[in-house]
């Protein structure tokens, strides 16, 4: 075979090029291993499993969400890891909190659930004698006095309403769980300037009966089905048209 001096010459080039680009896993166009699709139950990064599920509820570093914060550090000390995980896969039925497992019709797998459960209970405040995370239903008469007490500075005699907004609306209550506004007392929203319930008097933290009793005068404000389509209905205003 004749080959010419500028047939060699190329042959040699391409021969150098694909060599080189042999030793390097950048081929052209070839994307980088962490830019490659993955299969949504292949993601075991907490930062992208929690800003993907949960985030746009309870925020993050970069923003605040409507909920409470799932990595506020008291409240990560109260909950049970168990308790989190369960949350976290099955929701909890009657308000806006969905399950996010498989098995509850989410896109998360058990070991994706347990990825964030472990992760916010690493980010749990070292503190003792806290409040338990649930306790039994508390005294409602007992509560009013409690909330004047610790609540009514922000939010206003009866809870109607004073520089933080009023905790006694029905629509707010319909939202909430009496065991998330447990879990608000107790773990405070920074975020929103709210303190703990280790602040609201100086040096004089709630006891976890005052709590109870806080919440059961808190959710003695939620309306019935019945009473709240009575407050909605034309003739409960006295018209009939």
């Amino acid at each position: 075979m004749n080959l010419s001096s500028p047939t060699i010459i190329l042959c040699v080039g391409l021969a150098a090029g694909l060599l080189g680009v042999s030793g390097c896993d950048q081929l052209p166009g070839k994307p980088k291993e962490s830019d490659r699709w993955q299969p949504p139950e292949a993601v075991k990064d907490f930062k992208t499993l929690f800003g993907t599920n949960c985030s746009a509820c309870h925020g993050d570093d970069s923003s605040i969400g409507p909920a409470l914060s799932v990595q506020n550090p008291l409240f990560l000390a109260v909950i049970p890891k168990e308790t989190l995980r369960k949350i976290i896969a099955d929701g909890i039925k009657g308000t806006p909190m969905p399950g996010f497992a498989k098995a509850s019709g989410g896109d998360l797998t058990d070991e994706q659930v347990d990825i964030i459960a472990s992760h916010l209970i690493s980010k749990a405040a070292q503190q003792t004698n806290l409040p338990p995370y649930s306790a039994p239903p508390g005294d409602a008469t007992h509560g009013s006095e409690v909330y004047n007490q610790y609540c009514a500075n922000c939010h206003g005699q009866a809870g109607q309403g004073g520089k933080a907004g009023s905790v006694v609306n029905s629509d707010y209550l319909h939202l909430v769980s009496d065991q998330y506004l447990r879990s608000v007392i107790i773990g405070g929203r920074p975020e929103l300037g709210m303190p703990n319930y280790q602040e609201f008097v100086k040096d004089h933290p709630m006891s976890s009966e005052e709590i109870a009793d806080v919440v059961a005068w808190l959710a003695s404000h939620r309306l019935t089905a019945e009473e709240a389509n009575a407050a909605v209905s034309p003739t409960a205003n006295g018209s009939t048209q």
